[in-house]
């Protein structure tokens, strides 16, 4: 349909005036130097979650729905209370990694509705601690893009598909 039958079909809805836009064709550059894509450019957004729980499993245990991953050895496996509701890709399940108790660890098992999994091996977060699936590189946290290869898709739709119950916050 064309632009002047759009505005024909508002006006005949009620609507006085329809303003068709176009995006600015330097919008992708935008895009890049708010994930720190571009050359020079740092991240200017996160996304953390909480650890809600923590629990030391033996060898072989299973995790999440399906069991999709069983531990190597004896582990500390963190729950952080984010999931697919709130707009984490499941495609993300056992590819991804999360910054937990101040090292990048693995994404285990399959991501639920309100919450996924982190490997920590002998380390022990504590539930209230933050977990940061991705944000600034330069401060050890998973970039964007990594979660953006990890989930197969462009760092925007990361970010595009964030449920409500984010906070989303300046500091």
């Amino acid at each position: 349909m064309s632009d002047e039958a759009d505005a024909q079909t508002a006006r005949a809805a009620g609507f006085a005036e329809i303003i068709v836009g176009r995006a600015p064709s330097d919008v992708a550059a935008t895009d890049a130097s708010a994930y720190g894509l571009a050359a020079g450019s740092r991240p200017v957004l996160s996304l953390e979650g909480e650890v809600v729980a923590v629990k030391r499993v033996p060898a072989d245990a299973g995790v999440s729905y399906g069991y999709t991953h069983r531990t190597a050895r004896a582990t500390t496996l963190a729950l952080i209370g984010l999931g697919y509701s709130d707009g984490v890709p499941r495609l993300a399940s056992n590819r991804a990694r999360v910054l937990v108790a101040g090292a990048q660890r693995p994404l285990v098992g399959r991501i639920a509705m309100d919450q996924l999994v982190v490997e920590c091996g002998d380390a022990e977060p504590r539930p209230g601690e933050t977990a940061i699936l991705f944000g600034d590189p330069e401060r050890g946290e998973p970039s964007a893009a990594e979660w953006a290869g990890w989930t197969e898709r462009a760092p925007l739709d990361l970010t595009a598909g964030l449920g409500v119950r984010i906070l989303r916050e300046r500091r």
